[in-house]
């Protein structure tokens, strides 16, 4: 009997056009009737997935920032673990030095050192939310913010050529006080020591005495390994990384085939 349900949502819970289905939709509203939970787990800024949250009438906590902020559907925080700024600030000067790319989140705000055409997306999901939902995106030099904010994840771009990329992450796990996973392609999450969605996801279950056995979790990247191998049931969508399908018990379908939904209905509804 499962008890509890968590989805990561870029390229697994929502669409690639950012929507969700009304299929998947009501599939989700059934394991809810049924009294179990279903909970999102995401990379996101927590203002990046509250709208999502409430699309689904969910009143579970948001596992925001790969678990580094954990916060109530209405916005109260019942964890967070931020960045130590002597560690941020290496990794703001290591970023800078190679002239990469990055944007950080706070609790409320999203940072940026510079605004860039890349930015457009964000602005674009932004609009999309309600205007009392919309989170601000703000220009800011970041060394301005270490110690200021709480800075719970930095995104950083480390582009497509391989060689760079691997010379990146070894020195970014070089900085103590930091872990670094990835949930987007040519890209870098970084986070406090010991924050994933697997160390967040078992904190709750323990709260609320749920076994690994009873818990299914959903994702496509990196970030998502930690909490399908912690759950008894780790499901990966098709178009997953092959890391996260080789760690996976199931694969499904693909996110813009409600790959979620349809493992739903086949292990816990039929």
């Amino acid at each position: 009997m499962y008890r509890l349900i968590v989805s990561d949502l870029d390229g697994t819970l929502l669409k690639d056009d950012n929507t969700l289905s009304e299929y998947t939709k009501s599939i989700i509203h059934k394991v809810s009737e049924q009294g179990i939970e279903f909970m999102l787990a995401t990379g996101r800024i927590f203002g990046g997935a509250k709208g999502f949250a409430k699309e689904l009438n969910l009143n579970t906590p948001i596992l925001s920032c790969n678990g580094a902020l954990i916060k109530e559907a209405g916005g109260s925080v019942l964890y967070g673990k931020h960045i130590e700024p002597n560690p941020l600030t290496e990794v703001f000067t290591l970023l800078q030095g190679k002239e990469l790319y990055f944007h950080f989140y706070g609790e409320e705000k999203f940072y940026t050192q510079k605004l860039t055409d890349y930015m457009s997306r964000f602005y674009d999901l932004n609009k999309k939310l309600e205007e009392q939902e919309r989170f601000p995106i703000v220009e800011v030099d970041p060394f301005e913010v270490a110690g200021k904010d709480s800075i719970y994840k930095v995104l950083a771009h480390c582009g497509a050529e391989e060689n760079a990329r691997d010379e990146l992450y070894k020195l970014l796990n070089e900085i103590p006080g930091i872990s670094v996973t990835s949930s987007w392609a040519g890209t870098f999450d970084i986070c406090a020591e010991q924050v994933n969605k697997g160390i967040a996801i078992e904190r709750y279950a323990a709260q609320k005495g749920i076994k690994p056995s009873e818990i299914i979790c959903f994702g496509d990247n990196f970030n998502d390994i930690e909490m399908i191998q912690y759950a008894g049931m780790g499901v990966a969508v098709a178009n997953a990384v092959d890391q996260l399908k080789d760690a996976a018990d199931y694969v499904t379908t693909n996110n813009n085939e409600d790959g979620v939904a349809k493992a739903i209905e086949k292990l816990v509804l039929s």
